[in-house]
């Protein structure tokens, strides 16, 4: 099964830590995050992708590990996408998957985590690293 484990650096006061520390959660499909607070109108480091035209022929994923998403979802038809409203904040949602891409502009290894949206043809692209330390992706409440 593929997971992922995530270091939080906790200061006083995030991820209702009180004092400094290290917090060690494993996080896989199937688990459930919580949208934090927005420091805008939108967040910058959540996208909503809705697919608009599915071709037929995607290619099947490991629906129990998430292992195939971006290929299975990404591979054909097309999309609209746009950055994730504030009016998200404080809704949770379930992790379909976790992946390692590579950043197009730097070729640095990407870590993203597809959440399920509310439709079947949405999901919630998440560049956890930065969403985690920014506050805008947290644990549920």
């Amino acid at each position: 099964m593929r997971r992922l484990l995530i270091l939080f650096f906790t200061m006083a006061g995030s991820l209702q830590a009180q004092t400094a520390g290290e917090v060690e959660v494993e996080i896989s499909k199937g688990d459930t995050l919580q949208i934090g607070k927005a420091k805008a109108d939108v967040y910058e480091h959540l996208d909503i992708y809705r697919k608009t035209r599915w071709a037929g022929n995607e290619p099947s994923y490991d629906t129990a590990t998430g292992s195939g998403f971006f290929q299975s979802f990404f591979a054909t038809g097309d999309f609209d996408v746009a950055e994730l409203p504030k009016a998200y904040a404080g809704r949770k949602f379930v992790v379909l998957g976790v992946e390692v891409l590579s950043n197009k502009k730097t070729g640095q290894p990407l870590n993203i985590m597809y959440l399920q949206g509310e439709k079947p043809n949405m999901i919630i692209w998440v560049d956890f690293d930065k969403a985690f330390e920014s506050g805008e992706l947290k644990l549920p409440d």
